[in-house]
């Protein structure tokens, strides 16, 4: 009888029914070979956002752009129960375009979960959720497990492993973690530029799209030297203040919103806004779609641009490679970044958005998709920044084992009721 529980056997696993497995450290390779045995497919947020920007492009026959996939395309008929479990009733017929990282990462959870599989896959589940949503993850692998389901999470982080999980498997050679970083490169002397004790001043702003509104009545001053935490719920605006800052969003004109000294709409450039940000998230990394080598990825930084268009300098191209070097990817400058994992993506975009050490460093949640390894060496090139006292960072996680420990202020989108947009901004700043 021994044999009927046995769902899949090969030299290095066993799954049995009702089992739960946490397999840590496991390379994208690896990851992808074990799943083709099992005839199974993982899809990730990046691919269905990659999917969805390829319908942005498409004009259809009455020259309309097409609309792209709605949530509900991705989902089976008979996943009410667990729509409901995620929160997610709101979001069913909302476009993919306009749903947060989160929101579709609990999508896809929601269709895994309801395919009523033997054996249910998941890759880094964890990643982009907020506390509410890990816990109601948490909830239903457990009851899944009772039904007799074998839950496979694949996961980056130690930490990530839930205690319930009865089995678990750590790769050799991917849990080694660097020696702490303690020097980064230095920067590139362009001259002074003046910056004001505010960097960014936010009054009574409003954003909407569409009927919803996403943030209102929002007053806020960042000063110089300040660094960050904001957090919140999926789907609460958090990357939406984060465009205000950037100068990436439209509604910044309609508002009274002062970045650098300079009010939006007065008659600044968008580069004006640009060489004085640094920039990671999941949006801008599904728009980084140039062919251009690691390092090439690396120099754009110092020019703000998705592509290298100009022939950059020799402290430009030495300083890259010192960063590439640190980060133990050098030897990959010369490879198409395009063609590089996720993960070596990702941490070439965080080396992109810091080599020019800007006065504002934005990273919403930079840490998504990275190996042990990396996730170490990113924390400690932003503790080194935040010790420089001249770049201002704001950071965007659902991990509290994310932030370092020189970002001392938080901000927090916490639910209300008697607010439209359904958040209030809660400020706690250091004394």
């Amino acid at each position: 009888m021994e044999n009927e529980k046995i769902l899949f056997s090969s030299k290095d696993f066993t799954l049995k029914r009702g089992e739960s497995w946490a397999v840590v450290g496991m390379s994208e390779s690896q990851k992808t070979y074990f799943v083709g045995l099992l005839g199974k497919k993982i899809v990730d947020v990046n691919e269905i956002i990659e999917k969805d920007r390829e319908d942005d492009a498409f004009i259809d026959e009455d020259n309309f752009l097409n609309p792209g996939q709605k949530a509900s395309d991705l989902l089976p008929a008979n996943c009410e129960y667990y729509l409901e479990k995620f929160n997610l009733q709101r979001v069913y017929d909302t476009s993919i375009r306009h749903l947060s990282t989160g929101e579709i990462a609990k999508i896809l959870l929601v269709s895994a979960i309801s395919e009523n599989s033997d054996i249910l896959l998941l890759n880094e589940p964890f990643d982009g959720l907020d506390a509410e949503s890990r816990a109601a993850l948490l909830q239903v692998t457990r009851d899944l497990t009772k039904d007799g389901v074998c839950v496979v999470m694949f996961l980056n982080r130690i930490q990530d492993v839930p205690q319930n999980i009865t089995h678990k498997k750590f790769m050799n050679g991917n849990l080694i973690c660097n020696e702490e970083i303690r020097q980064i490169p230095p920067k590139i002397d362009r001259g002074i530029d003046f910056l004001p004790e505010n960097l960014a001043v936010l009054r009574n702003v409003n954003i909407k799209y569409g009927e919803k509104l996403v943030l209102q009545n929002l007053n806020w001053t960042l000063k110089r030297g300040e660094h960050w935490k904001i957090t919140g719920p999926n789907g609460c605006g958090k990357s939406t203040l984060l465009s205000l800052i950037s100068g990436d969003n439209p509604q910044s004109f309609v508002n009274d919103i002062t970045l650098f000294g300079r009010k939006r709409g007065s008659g600044e450039t968008v580069w004006d806004v640009k060489k004085n940000i640094g920039i990671v998230s999941n949006l801008f990394h599904r728009d980084y779609r140039v062919s251009t080598t690691a390092l090439e990825t690396v120099i754009s930084g110092f020019y703000d641009t998705i592509g290298l268009y100009g022939k950059p300098s020799p402290a430009e191209i030495e300083t890259s490679l010192l960063w590439l070097e640190l980060a133990g990817i050098k030897d990959g400058a010369k490879k198409r970044f395009k063609n590089l994992s996720y993960g070596e993506q990702r941490l070439i975009l965080i080396i992109r958005a810091m080599v020019k050490h800007p006065p504002i460093l934005i990273l919403d949640e930079p840490c998504f998709g990275l190996e042990t390894f990396s996730r170490k060496l990113t924390l400690d090139f932003i503790e080194i920044l935040v010790k420089s006292g001249k770049t201002t960072i704001l950071f965007v996680s659902h991990h509290e084992d994310d932030f370092v420990e020189g970002i001392k202020n938080r901000l927090e989108f916490v639910k209300s009721d008697e607010y439209e947009s359904g958040y209030f901004l809660k400020f706690w700043r250091e004394e």
